[in-house]
Parts: C-alpha cells; structure tokens; sequence
C-alpha cells in the first residue's frame, strides 16, 4: 500500500471518530436536558403563595386574583400573566414582583399606590395617585379628604389605568405639582389645584390662601418660598401669596 492511500485512510478514520464524538457529545446533551426539564415537571410545583408588603386587598384577594393554584408547576407558569391579573383586579397596587423561592414556594411582593387628590367628573370623583393613575371612583365624601383638581377633563377614564387628559398638555404640569407638593410633604395643606390656565396656575392652600404659582418652572424654589411666606405671617392672616417669580413672594390680603 502506497504511503498517500494509508494516510488517507488514517484521515477517515479520524473523521468517523470525531463524528462519533460529537454525536456521543449531542446526545449526552439533549439527554441532560431532558432530564433536567422532566425534574423541573415533576418536582418544582407550587404548594405556597405567599404575599409580602402592606395593602389593602388581603392575601387571599391578591392570591386569588393572580390565578396561581397548588400543583401549577412553577417553571411553567406564566408569571407576566398572572401579575398582569392583579393589577387588573387590584388597581390600588403601584408595583408587583413575583420571586420562585425553591423548591415549592411563589412569593407576590407589592407596592401600593398613595392616592393623592381627586379629579370631578360627571360619573363621579375619580382618586388618582402622584402620577395621575386613576384608583378607584367615589363620590364626593370618599373623595372629601384629597386635594381636588379643578380645570381638567378627562378622557374615557378607566379604573386601574392613568388618566388621559382631554388638554394633553396639563397631565405633566399636574404630576409635577403633586411630586413636588408630596416630597415637600405639603399635600395635605392642599385644598385645590387649579389648572384652567397652565401659565398661571393657582392652588388654595391651608384653608387660608391662594397661592399663584404661574407655571410650574423652578417649582422646587417657589415652593420653598412660599414657606418662607408662611412662617413670617401671622397665624390669623389670610390672602394671596404670590411665587410665580421664582425669585420671590409676595403677599397681599383679602380685601374686607
């Protein structure tokens, strides 16, 4: 046998060897896999659904509404699914995550919604939160204790969904006063915000005065000027305050 017939039958060889590896290789593979997926079938399923965070749906309610149940396996489920249920069901939740704690354990972490003020409409008083989702409808005693927003109309509101505004261009100017209004924590001295001319602005406040804010531009700084304003006032005097110059206040009484 000539030396170039040998080495191309050692090249075969060589070949066919490496082809069974790779096969051996796949196989072992596909059969790890399969093995692994038939655990995760048989032995991760659900038994617990455990709720962690304050609310006011009970656990029961908030279990109930995500559809998850005992046997469900737990790699399987849908969880996208089940916290888009929630939500559906629990409008008051702000966040939800949803955690696999091994080996049979799901737990529902939320996060709820501070309702903030009130937004009047011919159904009734819509309660939205800093960022204007829409809560839950009530009448005027349920919505008595938040800040009413005047000015605005709404746009086939919907409970569980933010709310669109029929000018599109005062949603933003009225986020940004309740942000800045909770962060200073002074929402409760809030009366109304109203908002028929976003360049100017006004809010009643304290029960004591109107406060004229013109846009909300360097809300931050008007805000603390206004405090300023207060502290310098007398406990028993009433009137307009005025911050829509970001550089001062000013002040003038009701007229007798």
């Amino acid at each position: 046998m000539s030396k170039n017939a040998a080495q191309k039958r050692n090249s075969r060889r060589r070949r066919r060897r490496r082809g069974s590896s790779v096969f051996v290789t796949l196989l072992c593979i596909v059969l790890i896999m399969a093995a692994v997926l038939a655990a995760m079938t048989i032995f991760f399923k659900v038994r617990t659904v455990t709720v962690t965070g304050e609310s006011r749906y009970s656990q029961d309610e908030i279990v109930a509404a995500s559809g998850i149940e005992p046997g469900q396996n737990m790699f399987m489920l849908n969880k996208f699914a089940a916290i888009s249920r929630i939500f559906a069901e629990c409008p008051y939740l702000d966040e939800i995550v949803m955690r696999r704690r091994l080996p049979d354990e799901m737990e529902i972490i939320i996060t709820e919604c501070v309702p903030v003020a009130a937004i009047q409409t011919a159904q009734g008083y819509y309660i939205i939160d800093t960022d204007c989702k829409l809560l839950e409808l009530t009448d005027a005693n349920g919505a008595a204790q938040y800040c009413l927003v005047t000015g605005v109309e709404l746009t086939d509101p919907e409970v569980g969904k933010n709310a669109n505004f029929t000018q599109s261009e005062k949603q933003k100017p009225l986020q940004t006063i309740l942000n800045t209004a909770q962060i200073n924590d002074i929402l409760d001295e809030i009366k109304e915000i109203d908002l028929e001319k976003i360049f100017e602005i006004e809010l009643s406040y304290a029960d004591r005065f109107t406060v004229q804010l013109g846009t909300v531009e360097d809300l931050e700084k008007k805000v603390r000027f206004l405090g300023v304003c207060i502290s310098e006032l007398g406990p028993e005097e009433r009137g307009i305050i005025d911050v829509s110059d970001p550089q001062t206040a000013r002040f003038r009484p009701y007229k007798q």
